[in-house]
C-alpha cells in the first residue's frame, strides 16, 4: 500500500502523552455522579441502567422515538420499546424521558441511505445512527444539562478509554458482541463523557444473569436485529420497497451468462447471495451496475473486491465503512467508495 491506514490514524493521536490506556467506567466514575443512560428496551440497555443504580448513581433514562411508521403488522415497534423502557424504569424507580428525534433520524439517516441504497450502494444507518443522532442530536441535547460530574452511558458492548486526556474508543471484552465497528464513526471528542458499563462482561454469561437476578421482565427478550432504531422487520428488502421504486434487472455471470432476476438493486448487498434456484453451488453478488441495472455473480463466495489489503476480503461493498484497529483499539473509520 503508499500509506499506511495504522500511521494514518494514529497521526490523530500525535499529542496525547505516553502511558497506557485507563477505562473511564472503572476509574472515573464516582458515586453520586449523574448518569443519562440511552434506553432502547433490550436486555442491553436495561442491565446497563441497573448496574449504574447499584453504584450509587442518579440514574436517569432517556429513550430515542425516531421512528413512526408502522410494520407490516400494523404495529409501531418503538412503542413497545418505550413500554419496555417505562416498565424497567418503574422497575429501577429511575427517571424516564422520551425524546422526539423523527425529522432529525430522517434527515440526517434514512434519507441518506434511501439515497445510498437507490445508487446501488451498501449504506450502514447504524454507525450513521450512532454518529449522527445517538453520539450527535441527542448527545449534544444531553450535554447541555452535563455537570462537571455527569455522564452519558449506552448498552453498547465497547469499552471507553483515557489515553493521556484524550478518550479513545476499544473493543469490548465479549468478541461475539462487541461494537466498536457501530461506534467507529463516533468522535473522541463526543466520547469524552461517555460510559459504556457492559464492555468488560459477556452476555451469555453476564448481561442475562444479571438481568434475572435483578428481576427485569427483558432478561430473556430476543436482540433486534432491525436496523438502528427502525425496528425489526420481516424482510429488509420488502421495507425499502415501501420508499425506492422497484426496478427489476438482469443478474449475470462476468461472462454475461444471464443467470436470473432481480426486484431493484438495493434488494440485495455486494457478497450476498444472488438467490438463483437450479444451481448446485450458490452465486454471490460481487458487483452492481447503475446504467444497465444489472447485478454480476460468481459461485466463488471467496471472489470479491480487493481494496488494498494484503489478502483478499469478501463481501467489500462501496458505502460500507473500514474501520482500522491496533489490537482492540478503533483508530478511526472512512467509508469504502
Amino acid at each position: 500500500m503508499p500509506w499506511s491506514a495504522k500511521s494514518f490514524f494514529q497521526r490523530l493521536y500525535t499529542s496525547i502523552s505516553d502511558g497506557g490506556p485507563i477505562d473511564i467506567w472503572e476509574n472515573e466514575v464516582r458515586s453520586g455522579d449523574t448518569v443519562y443512560v440511552g434506553m432502547s428496551g433490550g436486555v442491553d440497555s436495561s442491565v446497563t441502567a441497573h448496574l449504574l443504580k447499584s453504584r450509587n448513581l442518579n440514574v436517569e433514562a432517556v429513550f430515542m422515538r425516531n421512528w413512526d411508521t408502522r410494520d407490516e403488522r400494523g404495529e409501531c415497534p418503538s412503542e413497545r420499546d418505550w413500554q419496555d423502557v417505562q416498565k424497567v424504569c418503574r422497575k429501577l424507580d429511575i427517571k424516564c424521558h422520551e425524546v422526539n428525534l423523527v425529522k432529525e433520524y430522517w434527515n440526517t439517516v434514512f434519507s441518506i441511505a434511501l439515497d445510498e441504497y437507490a445508487k446501488g450502494r451498501t449504506p450502514n444507518p447504524d454507525l450513521l445512527c450512532n454518529k449522527e443522532i445517538k453520539f450527535g442530536v441527542l448527545l449534544s441535547e444531553i450535554q447541555r444539562r452535563l455537570g462537571p460530574r455527569d455522564w452519558f452511558a449506552t448498552g453498547h458492548y465497547a469499552r471507553s478509554m483515557r489515553i493521556g486526556r484524550e478518550a479513545a474508543l476499544f473493543r469490548g471484552v465479549d468478541r461475539r458482541k462487541d461494537q466498536s465497528y457501530y461506534l467507529a464513526a463516533v468522535s473522541s471528542g463526543a466520547l469524552d463523557r461517555v460510559i459504556f458499563p457492559l464492555g468488560s462482561l459477556i452476555k451469555t454469561d453476564d448481561v442475562r444473569r444479571i438481568a434475572r437476578d435483578a428481576s427485569l421482565h427483558n432478561a430473556d427478550k430476543e436482540e433486534s436485529m432491525g436496523i438502528c432504531f427502525v425496528g425489526e422487520r420481516r424482510r429488509f428488502d420488502q421495507f425499502l420497497a415501501e420508499y425506492l421504486p422497484q426496478t427489476p434487472g438482469d443478474i449475470v455471470a462476468h461472462d454475461g451468462r444471464h443467470l436470473g432476476r432481480h426486484q431493484g438493486l438495493f434488494s440485495r448487498t455486494i457478497g450476498q447471495t444472488a438467490g438463483i434456484s437450479g444451481w448446485q453451488d450458490k452465486w454471490y453478488i460481487y458487483a452492481k451496475e447503475t446504467a444497465t441495472n444489472r447485478m454480476y455473480a460468481v459461485q466463488n463466495s471467496k471472489t470479491s473486491l480487493i481494496a488494498a489489503f494484503d489478502n483478499a476480503q469478501f463481501g467489500v461493498a462501496p458505502g460500507q465503512y473500514l474501520v482500522v484497529y491496533d489490537g482492540d483499539h478503533c483508530l478511526g473509520s472512512a467509508v469504502i467508495s
